[in-house]
């Protein structure tokens, strides 16, 4: 079904949508306008239902919801990604299969997380999955949610695969990811928006960023001004933005940017338990941050 030539996501930013809910529900009308923003911006994907998508609380009736509106709006002019991954193979494989019968272009698998696999098990556990998965794999790499750190060594035997075509980097660790990077034949997405520019200078392809729900041509032009050639006005651009990504990390991830894009009026803030909103002290901090960076008026 698939060979060394798979191609894997489009350089570029791809951006991790939130899953906007009101009153408990998912608010559909909200998540198609989220889309069609990204639609009419330089992104070059959507990757829904990830870790800002707030996966581990959804349904799965509201995930084939979510993957059904997502086709709809971006309606092929974008790369779907969905996140599929849990800690659970076998579910793993189903919740694969189901996304690409929906019409995802690439599942993103996140490590097995709770039960911590060795290396060992990693490797069987993402050759299982690309084995059964009708759309090419791209390996979900996030040490600090899941307590596993996929080794370069590991990258390296799973990169043989024909069906596992990149890799979502978003360890923190520069000397390790500097490592892979440079060994592994794989291409690599930035999945930490602090370290953006970094990844691009060791040779990464893009990022699956947070920030670009709410600055997406913004967030384009570090990244594609990068991958263009115009590496110093991409670091210049990087450094204007950098207060505001440091300020998005002041709570756990999708908690801040969905503020953000509340006070925006494009969703409700509301976060799903266990997690909960920003203190009024973290919002305020924030939203100067993002004046100050341009992405939002006060």
């Amino acid at each position: 079904m698939f060979n060394k030539n798979t191609p894997g996501p489009e350089p570029g930013v791809h951006t991790a949508i939130v899953t906007p809910f009101r009153g408990g529900r998912i608010d559909t009308d909200a998540f198609s306008r989220l889309l069609g923003i990204q639609r009419a911006s330089n992104v070059a994907g959507v990757v829904v239902l990830g870790t800002t998508g707030e996966s581990p609380t959804v349904s799965p009736g509201e995930r084939t919801e979510l993957i059904r509106i997502a086709k709809s709006v971006l309606g092929g002019k974008k790369q779907l990604t969905v996140g599929c991954g849990c800690s659970d193979t076998e579910k793993t494989v189903r919740t694969v299969k189901r996304a690409a019968a929906l019409g995802a272009d690439f599942a993103l698998v996140v490590t097995p997380y709770y039960n911590r696999p060795s290396q060992r098990g990693l490797l069987r556990h993402f050759i299982t999955v690309a084995d059964a998965s009708p759309v090419p794999v791209i390996v979900y790499n996030v040490p600090s949610r899941t307590g596993v750190d996929v080794s370069a060594q590991t990258l390296s035997v799973l990169a043989g695969h024909p069906n596992i075509v990149a890799c979502k980097e978003a360890s923190t660790d520069m000397q390790s990811v500097t490592e892979k990077i440079r060994t592994v034949p794989l291409d690599f997405f930035c999945g930490s928006d602090t370290l953006l520019y970094h990844f691009l200078s060791l040779g990464a392809k893009g990022g699956v960023c947070v920030c670009s729900n709410i600055a997406p041509d913004l967030t384009c032009g570090i990244v594609d001004g990068f991958l263009s050639g115009e590496v110093e006005a991409a670091r210049e651009a990087f450094f204007r933005m950098l207060p505001f990504l440091s300020a998005l990390g002041c709570d756990v991830n999708p908690v801040p940017i969905k503020a953000l894009l509340g006070c925006a009026g494009l969703i409700s803030p509301e976060v799903r338990q266990p997690l909960c909103g920003l203190t009024e002290e973290k919002r305020s901090a924030l939203l100067i941050a993002a004046a100050e960076a341009g992405v939002y008026e006060k």
